[in-house]
């Protein structure tokens, strides 16, 4: 008869776990509960793997954000544009800000491409030099120049 009361009090444990947890079992409840687990070591340790399942789990509750931020963030917005508390300069700034960056975008690119202009004529201007001087050289029938030190060591 012992080990049918026994299980039957491993029972109660078990199917009131998340009651005495959330502290939510009546005095004559709570009493039976914790006589059992003096008793019942697998209880005992059914009961300290349920705590500290519940402790990750509150740790993660924590770790959340809170979901309401975004609408007092929102409340809070519309309160204060509604009272004009606001400075004006901000909504100048949302305009004149912009305007201001794509200017100088717009410059600085002019820039490059008129520097970018100035250095591809002066790379045609030397391309077409070196043309000529190949033009010359065909025309006269002159082979390429020869290195000095090479004639010099050539000639002894």
């Amino acid at each position: 008869m012992q080990k049918a009361s026994n299980k039957l009090d491993c029972d109660f444990i078990r199917d009131n776990l998340f009651s005495y947890q959330e502290n939510k079992l009546s005095g004559e409840k709570k009493q039976m509960f914790e006589d059992h687990l003096l008793i019942c070591h697998k209880c005992t340790q059914l009961v300290q793997y349920f705590k500290s399942i519940s402790k990750i789990f509150e740790a993660k509750r924590s770790d959340e954000p809170n979901p309401f931020i975004e609408t007092r963030t929102i409340q809070r917005i519309e309160a204060e544009l509604k009272h004009g508390n606001i400075p004006a300069f901000t909504f100048s700034h949302r305009i004149f800000q912009p305007l201001l960056v794509s200017i100088i975008i717009f410059v600085a690119s002019l820039i490059g491409f008129s520097l970018g202009k100035e250095v591809d004529k002066e790379i045609s201007i030397n391309l077409l030099r070196q043309n000529d001087i190949q033009t010359m050289k065909s025309d006269l029938y002159i082979t390429d120049f020869m290195d000095e030190n090479n004639t010099i060591f050539n000639n002894h």
